[in-house]
């Protein structure tokens, strides 16, 4: 095969309706988006509850155990200095040999070092433990969101007209289903759990750092200025990127379910190389508006890590001269309001000196410097959690926007209120001058009068794009007429409930679908509760008995992707068995014997006649040997119905249109009339 290179490329214009220029640091539009998430995250409102739990208790877990550990370790084990009265009753040493001395002796930092061993294990399992269940856990809950959003997304586009997927790609809806439609976990995630942890680490960790001295307070909070500046300055060049870079995923996914799904006319028609061309453009397109969203995130990240290291070396400097002159930390005096008198209690009760000092450092010491570095790395580490997510964030409102397109458009054909069963049909099926259009200015059916009852087969006959699938398309409400209308049994049709009208008329196609399972299977696929011996009768009256029970597993036999195993006539008389095994009242078969031979189509027309004697039959052929078995035959011409009657009937109109059409398939052609 000849190599292929990639084509001319010329950079993926942006939407339309989507510019920088429109787009703003505004967190209304990004609320909205997320909250129309909330109908999928309340039914696992209690799951969110207990997973918040966890981590907050884990982080508590954590952060006291490190300011216990750290200083114990640091400055009493190291360095010898005393217990503080808190410590020391929390550990349940004697003050007058761990508090009440100038440094601590030997013995005394061996056993608190070997406390320390016991507390440090204790705090590494809780975490260990936690911090693995933990993602499990919201992994489990995103996923059920997930699954939900998807399924409302289904079933929401199986009940949308065919007006609305005729005029829509398919690999864009499945993009929209299966990536767009992920961001509603992403969007929980890093969102909704994400920031909320970092917003809360921040803010307690910048109070943390205040409180050892306000200075260090001033300067994180100046730091915020040119953060948020950066940040508004990308957001909107963020959005539009993300829009372009799902809009060329979209296509190429479009681009590639074609390639699969056409890969026999691909071959026929010797098309390799100029698929494979557009293939690479359309990948080549993705690629690059992919590239520019992930640069412009990348840089956004980096200039905020330098703004956030310019202040961190600004802090350790302070810190460290703070530090070498030994200076008093701000918290050393200061107490939460209400702490000293249970503190007084506590000493009382317990016969040592408790202090409600909140911070643990009284001096800046090698101790205080690590303590207060290590918040330093904490509180910048998150703010680059959150600048990175509301990076993230854009991104994930676009997908999220996309994938709610599908349940924003409203199903055109819906029960109206009050909706009648429907329990078969005892009179007729009447269509009433119907009109219909795909387009305002294209009509596709006009004036249509038809009638057909019980017993009776109808043949809808013409010439290709007269409206004879369209007709039978409106029957199945798969449209609605935009003027007249069709009525069962008296009843208009749009009063009768949707899934009584389908589940009572059926239409077997001439490329009817087929699926990747077993014959049987395939066969029930509409009655999935039918029994083996409902299964063999329907396909002895499509004459379909005979090629399964050849095959070795019969009816156990596996299809294979598109039924690639069975020939175009074999697939024709599985839909027809299928089609039976409903047991509708009205049966519409679209070219239904196309494939078959004179033979065996004789054959299925002989039995479906048998087993339609108390049903309403409509044929689409144009095979004269089909249209003799109908007792009515319609002819159809430009939307119109240009004359209807039996066959015999027909052919005596001199100059009709249906004996023309008859002639001409015959290969004859009448004295003095045009075939």
């Amino acid at each position: 095969m000849s190599s292929i290179s990639a084509p001319d490329y010329s950079p993926p214009p942006l939407n339309e309706d989507v510019d920088v220029k429109t787009q703003s640091l505004d967190l209304r539009a990004i609320a909205a988006v997320f909250w129309r998430t909330l109908p999928y995250l309340r039914p696992q409102l209690r799951h969110f509850i207990l997973y918040y739990l966890l981590v907050s208790f884990l982080g508590l877990v954590q952060l006291g155990g490190f300011f216990l550990f750290f200083d114990l370790l640091m400055n009493k084990v190291f360095l010898g200095e005393p217990l503080s009265s808190l410590q020391a009753f929390l550990m349940g040493l004697d003050p007058s040999q761990f508090v009440d001395t100038e440094e601590l002796s030997t013995e005394a930092r061996l056993i608190i070092r070997t406390q320390l061993a016991w507390i440090g294990g204790g705090v590494f399992f809780t975490g260990i433990l936690l911090g693995a269940i933990n993602p499990y856990y919201l992994t489990w809950i995103l996923q059920r969101v997930n699954q939900m959003l998807r399924s409302a997304m289904i079933a929401n586009a199986e009940h949308l007209s065919l007006r609305f997927h005729l005029s829509s790609e398919v690999g864009d809806a499945i993009y929209r289903v299966f990536q767009d439609s992920a961001m509603v976990t992403a969007i929980i995630q890093n969102v909704l759990i994400q920031p909320s942890v970092h917003v809360f680490t921040l803010l307690f960790t910048v109070s943390i750092i205040s409180l050892f001295n306000p200075y260090l307070g001033v300067l994180c909070a100046a730091a915020t200025i040119p953060l948020l500046y950066l940040v508004g300055w990308f957001t909107p060049r963020l959005r539009v990127q993300s829009l372009a870079a799902r809009t060329a995923n979209s296509t190429l996914t479009s681009s590639i379910q074609e390639i699969f799904g056409g890969i026999k006319t691909i071959k026929a028609y010797a098309q390799e190389e100029r698929m494979l061309s557009r293939f690479v453009g359309d990948s080549t397109t993705a690629l690059v508006a992919a590239y520019r969203l992930r640069l412009s995130l990348a840089l956004m990240t980096v200039f905020a890590i330098f703004i956030m290291a310019m202040c961190v070396l600004g802090a350790e400097y302070l810190m460290a001269h703070w530090a070498q002159l030994r200076q008093e930390t701000f918290g050393a005096d200061f107490r939460l309001p209400g702490l000293d008198k249970m503190m007084a209690v506590l000493s009382e009760e317990s016969g040592f000196e408790v202090s409600a000092v909140l911070v643990g450092f009284t001096i800046w010491n090698l101790g205080a410097f690590q303590a207060a570095r290590n918040r330093l790395t904490t509180m910048t580490s998150n703010a680059y959690g959150l600048i990175y997510v509301w990076g993230l964030a854009q991104d994930m409102a676009m997908g999220l926007s996309r994938s709610f397109h599908l349940l924003d458009v409203k199903p055109e054909i819906q029960d109206v209120e009050g909706a009648r069963p429907m329990q078969g049909v005892s009179e007729e099926v009447r269509f009433e001058d119907v009109h219909f259009a795909y387009k305002e200015d294209q009509p596709v059916l006009r004036g249509i009068d038809l009638a057909a009852s019980p017993g009776t087969i109808t043949a809808i006959v013409g010439s290709t794009g007269t409206g004879k699938s369209t007709l039978m398309s409106l029957l199945l409400r798969l449209f609605d007429p935009d003027s007249g209308k069709i009525t069962i049994d008296s009843v208009d049709m749009r009063h009768i409930r949707i899934d009584d009208l389908r589940a009572n008329i059926t239409i077997a196609m001439q490329e009817n679908v087929l699926f990747a399972t077993t014959i049987r299977e395939n066969i029930r696929y509409a009655v999935p509760q039918a029994s083996d011996e409902q299964v063999r009768a329907a396909a002895r009256i499509a004459c379909a008995d005979e090629y399964i029970e050849a095959f070795d597993a019969g009816y156990e036999t596996e299809l294979g992707e598109r039924a690639g195993k069975l020939s175009t006539g074999q697939r024709q008389r599985l839909s027809i068995a299928r089609a039976v095994l409903k047991d509708p009242s009205v049966l519409i078969l679209d070219e239904p014997t196309a494939s078959l031979d004179a033979v065996t189509e004789h054959r299925v027309l002989q039995n479906l006649s048998e087993w339609g004697r108390h049903r309403v039959v409509f044929l689409i052929t144009h095979r004269l040997s089909t249209i003799r078995k109908a007792d009515r035959i319609v002819h159809m011409d430009q939307g119109r119905i240009a004359e209807q009657g039996s066959h015999d009937q027909l052919m005596q109109v001199e100059g009709g249109r249906y004996r023309a059409f008859v002639l001409a398939e015959e290969g004859l052609k009448a004295p003095g009339e045009d075939a």
